[in-house]
């Protein structure tokens, strides 16, 4: 197996606008960017404040009277605030018109919900009253989810024509609701006479089952003083043995006292699943969605950053209609939530996702603190892991946790595994229109800062852990490094982070941006950092920036004359990083020069952990080319010094190496026992990295002994624990050694797919040697099953691969072999003695393949015995 070495060892200042809140707790200045989250007022300065992506919140919308509103223009922008009232007028007298005209239409392009609608239903049509909560996030799609229910044939059979719809956002109170209900259902009503009675006259008298769809139920749920009455009228709906209820409402529980069946999960109906939201995505662009290979995976893109909500993927699809998918993709990156209002209308709750947001926040009262805390949730885009823990570390002061059950219940946020997070959609209009000050970014920092100090020591422990977080960690060290007002170490925060090779790309950018804007950092720190930083992107395949990295350092010492400890540390670091970089692409002599620069400038700093490893890595060379006595003595020799200095995990890497040996030289049982020892102590150590490369040679070992259970099952182990770090090539070696077990199966068609995957990985990396061996790998395969054609092809393509690495003789000399057996197998015997020949001074040159050399002369003499006798068989 070939091997890397592991990894050892917004806010711009911006014009400030203030949002004023009349009658409301506080100005906006001092709820957001002016309070402490301790408690403490400090002066931000103006600039620091983001100016909304909107410039005209609520202008024109639909069905607004703003008569009972205060209105105030802040910079241009207009901020409507209700005086205790939501955002109708629902004062004036609301008319059967109106209700008609607020009911919309069921949706033609309805993707993904069939399983939701057919749960609705089957509750429905149970027999008795049932009770249906559709809850969730505003632009979830609980209104078209409802009709589609409430239009369902069999729920219209069991109704009959007695489902009735009411808009509730059109309603304040108990006696509108009533007055609603009294119109959809065409009661008459005498003069002077009670509507409450003639309701539940009607209810009571009813003959056949009959249906009550409360559409966006949290408008008269939540308004001023209303909830009581609004409670009580609901309840005593539901107490009619005739009557079936269906709410759809923002929020995670079902309104009032009522055995509520719900669809979903705990948080409601869930967004769209990727395929569903591509389909729809695309019928709601229609025509002028021009498809090919790029829109494909643009549209997978910008999904995914939208996280599949179904109003943001509408009016976002809409947009398509009018300018191109490219020119869509260009409005995201720069202006998020203008491509999440549909174009040329007036903002209402189902044409502008900012608005239903707003929405929210006036119907739901979240201000003052509430909206501090939901602001810096839309700041970190991994939300608030653990918040129960992690609150109270991340900011001092009382009544944080008890402003979070506000937020859940306005569904804004959702509580996800005891994290809080929030919609992209959603997060994208709050951060632009409620930016977090910077003192609140700074103690996010310290947060931060002291979580990497106590992540635990063993990695495999660690990783998960640091993984519902590294999101945070990177837009905050971003934002701080950028304006310069970091307020931590950031070179002590990478050296932490360093540890996970599953987070290089994050530490990458962190260390490019932090090179690039302090320019006060220590001289010893900006070269650490530089050859850590080659290290990452080397473990990442980006072999070419990473040797620029290096030689950067390296070009400014002096490899003659005297020099310091510390200059030959630094020497010794540079060498033993090319050495890593030469390695994984087969430049074995380069990797080996290297190697023995760097052993030398170690021993010459006196850093004997440093030159031990190098020579473990050296044996590790030595084994990639097949020279096997040559390996065990260095990896021997690094033994024995791992052992004086006390390093157990150097010991015992030098102990799994020696059982790849053993491996590679046919020596299971003695092998098996080597590497399952090391692979237990990599577990005990966290050592993630070894313990699957351990896992991976177990899983070869029970190929080559024919135990094909075992196999699979430590491969798949490996292959887990590899995608889990980000290690791509273990991932392709793993593929690789799955394809064998299905040789060794005779199931070929399993085995092209798996060397087809690894390819596709070696590839990405840029592992032409691999590539080439699985090209070698599938021209096996393709003979096994007679398709010679396409074997001579793939044997070809790995020759011609394979000529770009002469040190690569085992893999030559054996794709050769494997030719030359295609030939015997076609009859041309001729090329097959070439193929044979060519094979065995190939290895016969090498000087340590004695084994492969015999069985190349066994084939000749196979061959000899053929043309003698007229056999055609191998």
């Amino acid at each position: 197996m070939k091997r890397t070495t592991p990894q050892e060892g917004e806010l711009d200042l911006r014009n400030k606008k203030r949002h004023k809140h009349a009658q409301e707790a506080g100005n906006y200045d001092s709820a957001i960017a002016g309070t402490s989250l301790s408690g403490t007022n400090i002066q931000i300065p103006g600039e620091q404040m983001q100016t909304s992506t909107s410039s005209h919140f609520f202008t024109g919308s639909q069905n607004n009277d703003f008569r009972e509103a205060i209105i105030t223009n802040v910079a241009g922008n207009q901020i409507i605030n209700y005086d205790s009232g939501p955002p109708f007028d629902t004062k004036k007298k609301v008319t059967a018109d109106m209700i008609a005209s607020a009911t919309p239409a069921v949706l033609n392009i309805f993707k993904g919900r069939e399983e939701l609608v057919e749960q609705g239903v089957n509750i429905l049509c149970q027999q008795g009253p049932r009770f249906l909560a559709i809850l969730g996030a505003g632009g979830m799609g609980k209104t078209s989810l409802a009709l589609h229910i409430m239009n369902a044939p069999s729920v219209k059979d069991k109704f009959a024509g007695r489902c009735y719809f009411i808009p509730c956002e059109l309603f304040e109170d108990a006696e509108s609701l009533i007055q609603g209900l009294i119109h959809v259902m065409e009661l008459p009503m005498q003069e002077n006479q009670s509507k409450q009675k003639a309701l539940f006259d009607h209810l009571q008298s009813a003959q056949g089952d009959l249906l009550i769809v409360f559409d966006n139920f949290e408008t008269p749920w939540n308004y001023d003083n209303s909830r009581d009455g609004v409670k009580n009228l609901l309840e005593k709906i539901a107490q009619y043995e005739k009557v079936s209820l269906v709410v759809t409402m923002r929020g995670p529980n079902g309104p009032g006292d009522i055995p509520w069946e719900r669809l979903g999960d705990k948080s409601g109906i869930p967004t769209l699943l990727p395929v569903p939201a591509k389909e729809a995505f695309k019928a709601f662009a229609g025509n002028n969605l021009q498809s090919s290979d790029d829109s494909e995976s643009q549209i997978d893109s910008l999904l995914y950053q939208l996280e599949y909500v179904p109003l943001a993927i509408r009016l976002s699809a809409q947009h398509v209609k009018r300018v191109s998918l490219q020119a869509l993709i260009k409005m995201w990156e720069k202006e998020r939530m203008s491509i999440l209002e549909e174009p040329g209308v007036n903002a209402g709750r189902l044409t502008s996702v900012g608005f239903s947001i707003d929405l929210s926040i006036k119907i739901f009262k979240i201000e003052g603190k509430r909206l501090v805390l939901l602001s810096v949730i839309s700041f970190l885009p991994d939300g608030i892991p653990f918040w129960l823990e992690c609150l109270d570390q991340m900011f001092s002061g009382e009544g944080w946790h008890s402003n979070v059950s506000t937020l859940l219940h306005s569904s804004l946020i959702s509580d996800q595994n005891d994290g809080l997070k929030m919609l992209a959609p959603v997060r994208e209009h709050i951060h632009s229109r409620y930016p977090i000050g910077q003192n609140i970014v700074d103690q996010l920092e310290r947060f931060y800062a002291q979580f990497l100090q106590n992540l635990p020591i063993n990695n495999m422990q660690a990783r998960p852990i640091l993984q519902l977080h590294i999101n945070n960690i990177d837009k905050i060290f971003k934002a701080q490094i950028t304006s310069g007002y970091s307020k931590t170490s950031c070179v002590l925060a990478l050296r932490k982070l360093n540890r996970f090779e599953l987070f290089n790309p994050v530490s990458v950018s962190l260390i490019a941006l932090l090179l690039q804007h302090d320019q006060n950092i220590k001289k010893e720190d900006e070269v650490d950092l530089k050859l850590m930083r080659a290290s990452q992107l080397r473990w990442m395949g980006e072999f070419q920036d990473a040797e620029a990295q290096v030689m950067s350092v390296k070009e400014c010492l002096n490899e003659e004359g005297n020099i310091s400890q510390s200059e030959a540390g630094i020497l010794g670091s540079c060498f033993d990083t090319l050495q890593h970089i030469y390695y994984p692409q087969a430049q074995y002599e380069k990797a080996i020069n290297m190697n023995l620069k760097a052993q030398k400038y170690f021993k010459q700093s006196g850093n004997q952990w440093a030159q031990a490893n190098s020579m473990s890595w050296l044996g590790d060379i030595y084994g990639a080319q097949a020279r096997y006595k040559e390996a065990s003595e260095m990896f021997s020799e690094a033994q024995q010094l791992f052992q004086q200095i006390g390093n157990e995990l150097g010991v015992a890497e030098c102990l799994q190496r020696l059982g790849d040996i053993y491996r590679m030289q046919d020596k299971y049982d003695e092998a098996i026992g080597m590497i399952s020892g090391a692979q237990k102590q990599f577990e005990t150590f966290g050592n993630q990295l070894r313990a699957a490369e351990c896992l991976w040679s177990l899983g070869d070992l029970y190929r080559m002994q024919e135990k094909y259970d075992e196999a699979t099952e430590m491969t798949l182990k490996a292959q887990k624990q590899y995608e889990e770090i980000g290690y791509k090539q273990g991932v392709a070696w793993c593929l690789c050694s799955l394809g064998d077990v299905y040789i060794n199966q005779g199931q070929y068609a399993e085995a092209v797919d798996m060397f087809s995957k690894a390819q596709m990985q070696f590839q990405i990396i840029g592992g032409i040697v691999g590539v080439a061996l699985c090209y070698q790998y599938l021209g096996r395969t393709y003979k096994l099953q007679g398709e010679y054609k396409k074997s001579k092809e793939t044997f070809t393509k790995a020759l011609e691969l394979l000529k770009e690495f002469p040190g690569e003789k085992y893999e030559i000399g054996y794709t050769l072999l494997y030719f030359g057996y295609l030939f015997f197998d076609m009859k041309d015997f001729a090329e097959a003695r070439r193929k044979y020949k060519e094979a065995r001074d190939t290895f016969d040159s090498h000087g340590q393949l004695e084994k492969q050399v015999d069985t190349c002369s066994e084939a000749l003499a196979k061959l000899d015995e053929a043309e003698a006798s007229g056999s055609i068989s191998e």
